[in-house]
């Protein structure tokens, strides 16, 4: 049974995962808060947009114990603009949310972060990712879900050349991923929101990593 008391709050809400959850979310819940940047105007009277600064998180007054919160925030090396601002993005934001939450009473929380993660990758994407999920295990909430997607699939706001092309790479080689190898299938934006989803109001107390067919059996239920 879903909580209907508890409001969840979405970080990353207008990218390719934080709109399918916004969506999904606000079918369940009476009241969704959106957490962002810039303004953001929703036609659904379910969706209230709350506007902070990024770089002051620990001082923000935005979460209780009546919230749980998703973390779908990220950008790519060439969006940000250098490495240090990609991890400014992907990780310290990331992380001063947790904290935020934590000593603001949210047990439940769910981030996305990415098949292949590694905390002594010698690769910025792969590090990065697993820095997150290295230094999130040692905040003790009663649930986190830890999101590990292949390549996203999904229409994004933003056209990424490379991305197309790898699109259509995968797609190419995916009937042929499975054992081991099976992880790395792409899935769909709404099937990991909905996996996620399903991991804050019904998935078991401790932290929790989910490759694709754990996000895939997820987003069934």
């Amino acid at each position: 049974m879903v909580d209907k008391n508890k409001i969840p709050c979405v970080v990353g809400s207008t990218g390719l995962v934080g709109s399918h959850l916004i969506e999904n979310l606000s079918k369940i819940y009476p009241k969704v808060h959106s957490i962002t940047r810039k303004k953001v105007v929703y036609n659904s009277p379910k969706i209230e947009n709350i506007v902070i600064d990024f770089d002051n998180i620990q001082n923000e007054k935005i979460l209780s114990s009546s919230n749980d919160l998703y973390i779908a925030l990220g950008t790519t090396r060439k969006k940000a603009g250098s490495d240090r601002d990609f991890i400014k993005v992907d990780y310290d934001y990331c992380i001063a949310l947790a904290k935020n939450a934590f000593e603001s009473g949210v047990k439940r929380i769910s981030i996305i972060s990415s098949v292949g993660s590694n905390p002594d990758s010698s690769l910025l994407y792969p590090r990065t990712k697993g820095l997150i999920e290295r230094d999130l295990k040692k905040i003790p909430f009663e649930h986190i879900s830890i999101m590990k997607p292949g390549l996203i699939l999904g229409n994004r706001q933003e056209s990424r050349f490379i991305e197309k092309v790898a699109k259509y790479f995968f797609s190419l080689l995916s009937p042929f991923l499975f054992g081991g190898f099976q992880k790395y299938k792409s899935i769909h934006a709404s099937a990991i929101s909905k996996a996620m989803i399903h991991q804050v109001s019904k998935g078991k107390n401790g932290f929790n990593c989910l490759e694709f067919s754990q996000l895939l059996e997820s987003s069934k239920k």
